[in-house]
């Protein structure tokens, strides 16, 4: 079968003028007057001697109302030629005809007339090429035309039904109402967030830099106070020989000083880059100053094309320039550059505490105290009471003693000097003041003297065991070091953060916002003058109206259910038109000059013209000039639905020997009609018929597919006998 090809059918009307053939290429169809082609013959052998030509036809116009005989003149370089043929034609709308029958029917009168419908076959370079070819079989090359077409235009009513609520679901964000489908919201802000943003993996952090420097310092404080707590966390830390108070202390006091360090330099790194987004830094800091790495370098060209990807995409999806416009809106001031104030606040909040909790040693003194006593009275009341009692109070004292004297400080430990006076009145001297008062009582003996003395030694070894395990989990849990910890990371996060999503991206997030701005202009003044035209978009040209029947009414529209297939390819076709009315847009992001509103004003009008043009001429299945190959969804269903509910089955299946309406007047049958029987035959039809007719082609004959044409059906090529021809 034949592949449609690229190559253009160029159409030249001598009957208008003279014509320039320089430049022409590809294929030629020449309309001409049956009676002076031949005075044309220079023009037809520079055609062929061109080697930009692919083929030539000469379409032969008669008078149909002239009663002489049939005169033919055809161009001498028209003779049999490989690439050339010539097709007589002398009545616009032609007879139809069988050829065994005697009597014909006349055609009413229509427009497009079959001439025009022939015209727009023999445009189709697959067709043009396979008249050419089956045209050259015949003697002289030249034939006189029959048509059984079938056309699934649609009709002006059915276009312009559709054009009113298309323009406004493309232009207004409301119409429609709860019917109109939602656009896809969701996946454009979630795609959104891959424009303009750094490498999660990138540094943002000078090396060496005093943010590093603050950072690296904060991290390796927090985890030698971290170490150090864990080993003060132990019931005998108190007895080593290490002092790990002394240690604990000082390095958890690093800590915090080492996080607030790290804190006030990201304050004031921050600070800097929010002057510098906002446009209110005076000065700059030095280079041995600087903790974050400059804004990464953008260019126009890069916001053109991420801004270009953008709006072709999501208009394309959205199928709304009214609905994509505030979303892009709301996208351009989100990527302006706007400080980072909201950023600082939250720094502000993650400051470090100031002072170190105190180490509350357990018991408490008052409790100390309290037990002192007790083990005293019970010492006083044993065995050997002027010898374990004074014992029992200076392993008080002493342990009291080497628990405060122990205890973490923020200069390292509270030291022997601080801890005689609380070892001495809380833990020590109640011990020898119970055993006093318990000798001037002078209670009895108890009968197991023993038993108080051991039970008062337990106890002491208990409190002294328990003291400072207790009292160092407790503080460990008031020093909070897993909260400064989280707060470091969540410093260091927050820097990452608005390096990456603010500072970093600066530059090309103001390249790429002031891009978007211009195609924001550029669409709301396309949307204003695709709004205008919400009534006339097909409305014909004057010349053009709709062709009237014999009664003098509009042909009536055919009885068809193709409105919402109709209405997504206009809403298709105004997609394109608006992208490439948006064109001048590119031009000037990556110039960096706004183009003027009524430019595009202009560029929608011209294309909005060519439109109607294109669909005047050519139908809503082929698609515009302006169109974008890859989308043809909506044409392909548009495209079946009309052919299966045509005749173009019964267009394909014509025979040579069957009626067809032939291009000639009456009269003048007397020319073909005997040469009938060697009559060739040429069928097509658009692509979109291949799986509406799996076996439409005669004997020998294929089908020549032909993309997205309107037309289909078969063509009739009689030879034309030999004395018609000076």
């Amino acid at each position: 079968m034949n592949a449609p090809t690229e190559r253009s059918v160029v159409i030249l009307d001598l009957r208008a003028g003279a014509v320039e053939v320089d430049r022409i290429e590809g294929s030629v169809l020449v309309i001409d007057g049956a009676g002076t082609a031949a005075d044309h013959d220079e023009l037809y052998q520079e055609l062929l001697g061109s080697p930009l030509v692919a083929g030539v036809i000469c379409l032969a116009v008669g008078d149909g109302a002239a009663r002489d005989g049939v005169r033919i003149r055809p161009a001498p370089a028209l003779g049999p030629v490989d690439r050339a043929a010539t097709l007589w034609v002398s009545d616009e709308h032609g007879v139809h005809w069988r050829p065994a029958d005697h009597l014909v029917r006349g055609v009413r009168p229509s427009a497009p007339s079959n001439l025009d419908q022939l015209i727009a076959a023999l445009s189709e370079p697959v067709v043009f090429d396979a008249v050419v070819h089956t045209v050259n079989t015949l003697p002289y090359s030249t034939a006189s035309v029959g048509l059984a077409l079938e056309r699934t235009s649609l009709h002006e009513a059915e276009r312009r039904r559709v054009q009113e609520e298309a323009i406004s679901l493309f232009t207004d964000p409301d119409a429609g109402g709860v019917s109109a489908p939602e656009p896809p919201r969701a996946e454009f802000r979630a795609a959104i967030g891959r424009f303009i943003e750094s490498e999660e993996t990138e540094p943002v952090l000078v090396a060496g830099g005093p943010l590093d420097r603050a950072r690296t310092a904060a991290n390796r404080a927090v985890g030698d106070a971290a170490l150090e707590l864990n080993r003060l966390d132990h019931p005998l830390a108190a007895l080593a020989a290490q002092r790990p108070g002394s240690a604990a202390g000082a390095a958890v006091r690093q800590a915090f000083v080492s996080a607030d360090a790290y804190h006030r330099e990201a304050q004031r790194q921050l600070t800097h880059v929010n002057d510098r987004l906002l446009g209110q830094q005076t000065g700059d800091l030095s280079v041995a100053e600087r903790g974050l790495r400059g804004p990464e370098q953008g260019s126009r060209r890069q916001a053109r094309d991420e801004v270009r990807e953008l709006v072709e995409t999501w208009l394309r999806r959205y199928r709304s320039i009214g609905r994509l416009l505030p979303d892009l809106n709301a996208v351009k001031i989100e990527r302006e550059p706007q400080g980072c104030l909201a950023a600082l606040d939250t720094l502000t909040a993650l400051a470090p505490r100031q002072q170190l909790p105190e180490f509350d040693l357990r018991p408490t003194p008052l409790g100390a105290a309290l037990l002192s006593v007790l083990t005293g009275v019970l010492a006083a009341i044993g065995v050997l009471p002027w010898l374990f009692t004074p014992l029992l109070a200076l392993a008080w004292f002493g342990s009291g003693l080497l628990l405060h004297a122990r205890q973490p400080t923020d200069r390292g430990e509270l030291g022997i000097r601080g801890a005689l006076l609380p070892a001495a009145l809380c833990w020590g001297g109640p011990a020898l003041g119970s055993w006093a008062a318990v000798a001037i009582l002078s209670p009895p003996p108890l009968p197991l003297a023993f038993a108080p003395t051991v039970l008062a030694w337990l106890l002491l070894l208990a409190v002294v065991a328990s003291s400072w395990w207790l009292s160092a989990r407790r503080w460990r849990t008031e020093v909070g070091l897993a909260k400064l910890s989280d707060q470091v990371e969540q410093i260091d996060r927050l820097v990452h953060r608005v390096a990456r999503a603010d500072w970093r991206p600066s530059t090309r997030r103001a390249l790429f916002a002031d891009g978007l701005g211009q195609a924001v202009l550029g669409l709301t003044a396309i949307q204003a003058a695709l709004a205008d035209r919400t009534e006339d978009l097909f409305t014909p040209l004057p010349g053009k109206e709709i062709a009237l029947a014999e009664e003098g009414e509009p042909e009536p529209p055919p009885d068809r259910d193709v409105y919402e297939e109709v209405r997504e390819v206009v809403l298709t076709d105004l997609v394109d038109l608006t992208l490439a009315a948006l064109r001048p847009c590119w031009a000037g992001i990556e110039a960096g000059r706004p183009v003027d509103p009524a430019e595009y004003t202009r560029t929608c009008a011209r294309l909005l013209e060519s439109y109607h043009e294109h669909v005047r001429r050519h139908g809503l299945l082929p698609a515009p000039p302006f169109a974008f190959n890859g989308d043809r969804a909506h044409r392909d269903t548009l495209a079946t639905k009309l052919w299966a509910a045509s005749r173009v089955t019964e267009a394909l299946s014509r025979t040579a020997g069957d009626e067809m309406t032939q291009l000639c007047h009456h009269r003048h049958l007397g020319v073909v009609s005997a040469l009938a029987a060697g009559a060739g035959l040429v069928r097509f039809a658009s692509t979109a018929v291949r799986e509406l007719t799996r076996e439409s082609s005669g004997p020998g004959r294929e089908v020549a597919w032909t993309g997205d044409s309107e037309l289909a059906g078969s063509m009739r090529f009689v030879p034309l006998r030999q004395g018609v021809f000076e």
